[in-house]
């Protein structure tokens, strides 16, 4: 997809600060973050969003956020995926928002 940002990005055409990148996804800093540690899993596929995905990408992206929460240490983690007209971006990606507590409302 010519225009769309996370394609660029996924082909480094936009620079991103990368934490961490696998054959299907790469994980990026949030450039406005709305917590102590807020990633972008974001699928090296285009797809839209979880509405297009057969499954196997939504448990990538589980098995990355496991992950993630292990390397940086965390009791506790929150994922958030907009889907159709409620996502920014029309690129499946989820937030992973750490650092956080369980009433923070985000």
């Amino acid at each position: 997809m010519d225009e769309c940002v996370f394609c660029k990005i996924v082909e480094k055409k936009v620079p991103s600060q990368i934490e961490k990148e696998t054959e299907n996804l790469i994980v990026i800093k949030d450039i406005n973050p709305a917590a102590p540690i807020h990633l972008l899993i974001v699928l090296k596929k285009h797809l839209r969003d979880v509405t297009e995905d057969s499954g196997a990408s939504w448990s990538a992206i589980g098995t990355m956020a496991s992950s993630l929460a292990k390397e940086k240490g965390l009791n506790g983690f929150r994922l958030v995926h907009n889907a159709g007209d409620a996502a920014e971006v029309a690129h499946m990606h989820v937030h992973f928002l750490g650092d956080i507590t369980k009433d923070r409302k985000i």
